[in-house]
């Protein structure tokens, strides 16, 4: 079981795996990164792994536009991740760092001794010092951003109470209706056929002490016939045009007249109502402060991404500029 943890250590720091050294083939040279090189190897190293990730996680139409634009980001994340590494060098005693790293990572792994790390290290091919080197390829770059970012960002209550009030919107609570709906369906031709049955429905639907919800089991065909046409926690601007308007506009407990749909007849009770409200700012308090938090937050990481590049010598090879976002690096010459 140990093994497996230092396995899946070993693949997730591969997304940050040393460039191979400059005796490679230009032709394999993805992209240069200061003093290294990320090779179409890395590159393809990555790519598997971070396919194996969405495969477990995701399918469908999901699992295609997630590997979409997970592909379209690798390469630059990848320069990304080793520009903070070398950035960690300048801000870190790296030695330091790699033993902590270590430290930590047997305490998880509940790894007692250095001998039994050295034979689960032996099983899978690597070294102590290749097991460093990937800790800190895998975390330094977190570090970097804790420093260089997250550290530096933060909100007050004059920013809370700010957007609060310049951002109505933010705590308004949409009106919700509960509604009984009899549904009648004709097109065309067929829909004055069907008019006077719709209208009888109506009657019947609207007089003392009917049932509506049986009426509706009964005869409409709608799929929410079954529910006794229940319409449940419907919110205003979510229904079509006519039904928005009757839903909130029709007295608690009445029965609409007979709404002609595209599809048919439309009848409808409404059974209760909310009005729209807005949450006062105290119980909102929190959620703002996550919310401004979160966006300060993307913009000073964006910002810091962009510096970060300007202040590395970065350039992506000819065959892979179509692997990152455009102008984002120069091409290598």
């Amino acid at each position: 079981m140990r093994r497996a943890h230092v396995a899946l250590l070993v693949a997730l720091a591969a997304l940050a795996a040393p460039a191979a050294s400059r005796a490679e083939v230009v032709e394999e040279i993805a992209a240069m990164v200061n003093d290294e090189i990320i090779t179409r190897g890395d590159l393809q190293q990555a790519e598997q792994e971070m396919l194996a990730e969405l495969y477990r996680a995701y399918s469908g139409k999901e699992l295609d536009d997630r590997m979409r634009a997970a592909k379209a980001g690798l390469l630059a994340g990848l320069i990304d991740r080793k520009i903070l590494v070398h950035r960690a060098g300048r801000l870190y005693d790296m030695d330091k760092m790699g033993e902590s790293l270590l430290d930590s990572f047997k305490e998880s792994q509940k790894i007692k001794t250095d001998e039994e790390l050295q034979r689960l290290l032996d099983q899978d091919g690597m070294t102590l010092e290749d097991l460093k080197q990937k800790l800190l390829e895998f975390y330094a770059p977190d570090n970097v951003v804790g420093f260089e970012v997250r550290d530096r960002v933060s909100v007050s209550d004059k920013d809370v109470e700010a957007y609060y009030r310049d951002h109505p919107e933010a705590g308004e609570i949409p009106a919700e209706a509960t509604l009984r709906e009899i549904v009648l369906l004709a097109e065309g031709d067929g829909k004055e056929a069907r008019r006077g049955e719709a209208e009888a429905a109506r009657e019947r639907a609207a007089a003392p002490g009917a049932d509506f919800a049986a009426i509706a089991t009964e005869v409409s065909e709608s799929g929410t016939k079954s529910g006794g046409g229940l319409m449940r926690d419907v919110r205003k601007g979510e229904l079509a045009e006519w039904l928005d308007r009757v839903a909130f506009s029709l007295p608690v407990g009445e029965v609409s007249p007979v709404l002609e749909t595209p599809f048919g007849f439309q009848i409808v009770k409404v059974e209760a109502r909310r009005e729209a409200s807005r949450r006062d700012l105290e119980e909102m308090r929190e959620e703002l402060q996550e919310r401004l938090h979160r966006e300060k937050y993307q913009k000073a990481y964006e910002e810091f991404v962009l510096r970060a590049r300007k202040e590395s010598e970065v350039c992506v090879s000819p065959r892979y500029v179509s692997r990152v976002p455009p102008d984002a690096f120069p091409v290598c010459r």
